[in-house]
């Protein structure tokens, strides 16, 4: 019995030494680490980027940005942990955001997980306007008169796909963001379509010299085989001049070529009316198309539009377009003088507009309007002379003809060339160099209609163009095989995505490891800056109809560095050689 009851009591002692030792500090401590782990990261950061938003995928929560330090675009993911706001501090739906919204992102670069979005509220933006210069061949674009640095980091957009801004033509509208002096985004807003007649030949009568206008957005004199871009949109088209009185309602479409049925033109004898110039001062000289007038004196000149240049020394040189409807008008101008600062901004060239007007001889005293596109007309009924604005920017120096010197045209081959809306040929073709911002359209049977914005220098050499290929239009079959084929994509990623879900249920929701994130369609494995690669671009990027449909995957961080050199040759695809900088020029 007394055995007994001591084996009893060993084995007591024993089981009160393993319960103390289970609830040990050591115990608790290793309890404590476990938990550890399970700690929430909302809220957490360890990098930083003001980035421009290149595309935003509301299903799929994903971002794309474009860094502007190194011109490469990363993506990550965000969901209701991430917390975005305006540039007031106001909460923000990712919804609500923008293509081309220049943000203040921080994230997880394990993860590529947005923590925090801020619309920046050091970035400017410049919405829907046509007062824009591009392609200066400086590195500069100037914005509604103000000067900015634009490169191949600048993101350019155009109907959701990347463009260059030498696709934007001054007819485009757009809208522009930036910090500072740099432009960091330019999207698109407005585009333009294509104008051209069906015959510039009525009843033995040729229309060549005439003028067609567009609601005043576009004034250009007629030529042979002429095709103009105009903005899209609805307009009251009237082709005057050479005895020609014509309107007609037109619809310019984007990228779409209208062509204007000449065949219901009247033509009648020219009419034509006195103009008399009163000019200050009055030692400017006059040149009506081109032709030096004398002022003071009532003289002759045909209805319809007509060129009007007006220069005196120590006055800033006036281009405009006149336009003549009535027997007999008064046009009466004050020249502005030349400042010392040329580019300061554009009010001086409102003062220029304000002070010059059309007026009836007998209503000389009559109240004067400026209109909001820059045509100066009377305010009296019985006056239809009117002047209008023939440039955005009348103080820049006037295009120069390069005596001697050409511009050649090598590629497309095949492709009709039209200069500043004027038939040239069908390239290998060349044109007298002149200098300034050009047009260039590209016209093809059977492929898209192309147009492109180039600068031309001063020098005294001829350069050479070349451009990429045309686009094929698609025929309806070809466009049922792309929907046959996007269909079969579609199942392919659906499957794809059933599987990941299956793969995912094993993983845990607060785990941040490359391993968990990889189930996450794999679209965030990209380089994001504060890592050790630098962020890379979408290689397949240039070739946006591709990868907006098919959702392309964006380079795994580890094949950065590899296909560095790559990523930044495929930005210049599609680059005019010449129109970027790289002129190839022959002495």
């Amino acid at each position: 019995m007394l055995r007994i009851s001591r084996s009893l009591r060993i084995f007591i002692t024993t089981l009160m030494a393993v319960v103390i030792l289970i609830s040990s500090p050591q115990g608790i401590v290793r309890t404590a680490a476990t938990e550890k782990r399970s700690v929430s990261l909302i809220g957490k950061y360890d990098s930083a980027d003001t980035a421009a938003i290149r595309s935003i995928d509301t299903d799929a929560k994903l971002i794309r940005l474009r860094n502007h330090e190194t011109g490469k675009t990363y993506t990550l993911s965000y969901d209701n942990t991430s917390m975005m706001y305006d540039a007031r501090g106001t909460v923000l739906s990712a919804s609500l955001l923008e293509v081309g919204q220049i943000v203040d992102v921080t994230f997880l670069k394990s993860s590529k997980h947005v923590t925090t979005l801020n619309i920046s509220n050091e970035a400017w933006e410049v919405e829907n306007t046509r007062d824009h210069e591009l392609v200066r061949g400086d590195g500069t674009a100037k914005i509604q008169g103000e000067l900015y640095r634009i490169d191949q980091r600048s993101l350019v957009m155009a109907e959701g796909n990347l463009s260059l801004p030498e696709d934007v033509l001054a007819t485009d509208t757009v809208t522009v963001r930036g910090i500072g002096r740099e432009i960091y985004s330019v999207m698109v807003t407005g585009g333009h379509g294509y104008v051209s007649l069906s015959s510039d030949t009525v009843e033995d009568h040729s229309l060549v010299g005439a003028w067609i206008e567009l609601d005043n957005e576009v004034i250009h004199r007629i030529s042979p085989n002429m095709l103009l871009s105009a903005p899209e949109g609805d307009y009251n088209l009237q082709i005057l001049g050479n005895g020609a009185s014509y309107t007609q309602e037109v619809t310019i479409d984007r990228n779409q070529e209208t062509v204007v049925d000449t065949s219901n033109v009247k033509v009648t004898k020219p009419k034509e009316g006195l103009v008399t110039f009163q000019i200050v001062p009055d030692t400017a000289e006059v040149f009506v198309d081109g032709k030096k007038i004398l002022t003071e004196t009532p003289q002759s000149i045909r209805y319809g539009y007509h060129s009007l240049k007006i220069m005196a020394e120590g006055y800033i040189t006036q281009d405009k377009y006149l336009k003549i409807g009535t027997p007999k008008s008064v046009i009466s101008i004050t020249l502005e003088k030349d400042g010392p600062d040329e580019t300061s901004s554009s009010s001086s060239d409102a003062s220029s507009k304000d002070k010059s007007a059309a007026s009836d001889a007998s209503t000389e005293k009559s109240t004067r309007n400026t209109t909001n596109n820059g045509e100066i007309s009377s305010n009296s009924a019985s006056s239809k002379s009117t002047i209008s604005d023939n440039s955005s920017d009348d103080k820049k120096p006037t295009n120069k003809v390069i005596e001697g010197y050409k511009i050649y045209f090598d590629k497309p081959y095949g492709a009709e060339l039209y200069f500043d809306g004027s038939y040239i040929g069908m390239i290998p073709v060349s044109v007298t160099k002149v200098s300034g911002s050009h047009e260039v359209i590209l016209k093809k049977d059977g492929y898209e209609t192309k147009s492109y914005r180039i600068s031309i220098d001063r020098d005294e050499v001829d350069l050479n163009y070349t451009f990429p290929d045309l686009v094929k239009i698609k025929s309806d079959e070809d466009k049922d095989e792309g929907k046959d084929k996007d269909k079969d994509k579609d199942k392919d990623k659906d499957k794809d995505k059933d599987q990941d879900d299956s793969s995912g249920d094993d993983s845990s929701g607060g785990d941040t490891s490359d391993e968990g994130d990889s189930s996450d369609s794999g679209s965030t494995e990209d380089s994001a800056p504060g890592e050790d690669t630098s962020p890379s671009e979408d290689s397949s990027e240039p070739d946006e109809s591709s990868e907006e449909s098919t959702g392309d995957k964006d380079e795994d961080p580890d094949e950065s560095d590899k296909d560095k050199s790559t990523e930044e040759e495929s930005d210049e695809a599609g680059a005019p050689d010449g129109a970027s900088g790289d002129k190839n020029e022959t002495g």
